[in-house]
């Protein structure tokens, strides 16, 4: 992810799909969880860039999913302290949980690397190409890049993919509430800042 990378190819649908599952399926600072029963249409928005994982998709998985991204949460966090080793190990016990079995599969007349047995259920699946996609990031030296909004009241986390690496926000929405908030604070007066604005990320099939 060094220089400036475009988070729009298949390599990087699992960075992607991390990051939306900590996003719209955990909480921390301001940012909320879906009520109870939202799950499955979060999990619905977020797989719907795949038929074939929306089909499968149901109400069963939807627990698996949760706890997934209550661990990619944790992974998230670790890399906010800057504990990369911390970071390390528990996407080793991901990996380890998860049926990763490497194997070419042929799509549409290319062949693609695929981290996970053809027929394996869709959390498993899922936990198999989530790990590995962020294993490969902190493996290239890039963990920085995985960042969370340093905005008080979010607690979003995002891939960096500027140039120099100094994305510390979401959103430009998030970073601009901040600046507001600290010039009305040096002026004497309360900031208001404007809603947030979801981050489009998108990416391909798989």
């Amino acid at each position: 992810m060094t220089g400036q990378v475009k988070l729009d190819s298949y390599t990087d649908a699992g960075v992607i799909v991390s990051i939306d599952l900590v996003n719209q399926l955990t909480a921390a600072g301001g940012h909320a969880v879906p009520a109870a029963g939202d799950e499955l249409g979060a999990l619905t928005r977020i797989l719907a860039f795949d038929p074939p994982s929306l089909a499968a998709l149901g109400a069963d998985d939807v627990p698996g999913f949760v706890a997934l991204a209550r661990v990619l949460r944790e992974v998230f966090d670790d890399l906010r302290g800057d504990d990369v080793d911390a970071a390390a190990q528990r996407l080793n016990t991901l990996l380890a949980r998860s049926p990763a079995q490497p194997h070419l599969a042929k799509e549409e007349g290319r062949w693609r690397l695929h981290h996970h047995p053809v027929h394996a259920e869709l959390v498993a699946m899922y936990t198999a190409i989530c790990a590995e996609a962020l294993a490969r990031v902190v493996s290239a030296g890039d963990a920085d890049r995985l960042g969370t909004c340093q905005a008080p009241d979010c607690g979003r986390v995002f891939a960096d993919v500027s140039k120099n690496g100094s994305r510390r926000f979401c959103t430009t929405t998030c970073q601009n509430r901040v600046k507001v908030t600290a010039f009305r604070r040096r002026r004497g007066g309360a900031g208001t800042p404007p809603a947030e604005q979801p981050l489009d990320q998108r990416r391909q099939p798989r």
